[in-house]
């Protein structure tokens, strides 16, 4: 793949790479946030199931988010 086609490639990606770094990285910011308050609450109350229910999402937030890193880093190593 030629210079000018990997730039392309790029700039392409780059439209969703700041979508991503301005609203979908505070919003997953701002809800581990949330489930992070929850949490303490639940543990001051001592709502076991609750508890364990907001460590699942908090979880899942993170994975996603994790997956969705891993997925640009392996489509820029493509890409070069």
């Amino acid at each position: 793949m030629s210079e000018d086609e990997e730039k392309v490639k790029l700039r392409r990606l780059e439209p969703a790479i700041q979508k991503f770094i301005k609203i979908v990285i505070p919003t997953d910011l701002e809800r581990l946030r949330k489930h992070q308050i929850n949490i303490e609450k639940y543990q001051r109350c001592r709502i076991w199931d609750k508890l364990h229910e907001e460590h699942i999402n908090a979880g899942r937030t993170v994975q996603v988010r994790l997956l969705t890193f891993f997925l640009l880093n392996q489509y820029e190593k493509d890409s070069l």
